[in-house]
């Protein structure tokens, strides 16, 4: 079983750190326009997930489920780069962020630790 030992707090700091990453990563890695496009749009939706989650504007719940969604989608454009002819790196990037970032979603403790 998974130990969630990260608090929500660190995650978000962390998301707000990387996320630039995956929001100039493509250009300066020479992606192609389109899915450089949407690795930025998708940096951009996890730096508003991460900023929500610091407000406490979005319910704990909602804030886990975009963390998986998000994870799961960086990790199949990144798939789906390498079968469609992008550079090797594009895929690489983009299916190593994605898993990363599941990885850190399954380490996130989303709830306050109980006594």
């Amino acid at each position: 079983m998974i130990e969630r030992t990260i608090p929500l707090e660190a995650h978000d700091a962390l998301v707000l750190t990387t996320a630039p990453l995956l929001m100039i990563g493509p250009y300066l890695l020479t992606f192609g326009p389109a899915i450089g496009l949407v690795s930025f749009f998708l940096g951009v939706l996890l730096m508003g997930v991460a900023l929500s989650g610091s407000t406490r504007s979005l319910p704990v719940t909602t804030h886990e489920s975009f963390d998986v969604i998000l994870g799961v989608s960086i990790f199949a454009i990144g798939i789906a780069a390498g079968i469609s002819g992008e550079p090797a790196v594009a895929a690489i990037f983009l299916v190593g962020f994605g898993a990363a970032h599941l990885a850190l979603t399954a380490v996130t403790r989303y709830s306050a630790r109980s006594a």
